[in-house]
């Protein structure tokens, strides 16, 4: 399973864009055969700041994710929106331990 975090934040005034371009990801990304779960989140106290909650099947899902035209699209859609690089982090699983 591949778990991972993307964080974007805005230059002023490219909030709208910025929501509207990343929202577009949403449908097509879930309807990948790999995608388990895919959520956006925007800042509740910044409306510059928006978060990818994702989830994958495996690396060959998330490889395919990675050349899907609406993944290729935002890629060339975040020139001049955003006031930094995005932080994409990737996360393993940690499973409860055993109370015996």
């Amino acid at each position: 399973m591949i778990y991972l975090t993307a964080h974007f934040y805005a230059k002023s005034g490219q909030e709208k864009k910025l929501h509207e371009l990343l929202s577009a990801m949403l449908i097509p990304t879930l309807n990948e055969p790999g995608c388990i779960s895919y959520y956006l989140f925007q800042d509740e106290s910044d409306d510059r700041k928006f978060l990818f909650q994702e989830q994958f099947a495996d690396q060959t899902a998330f490889d395919a994710h990675c050349k899907e035209t609406h993944f290729l699209n935002l890629l060339r859609g975040l020139n001049g929106l955003l006031e930094q690089e995005p932080d994409i982090t990737f996360y393993h699983k940690v499973e409860p331990q055993s109370l015996s």
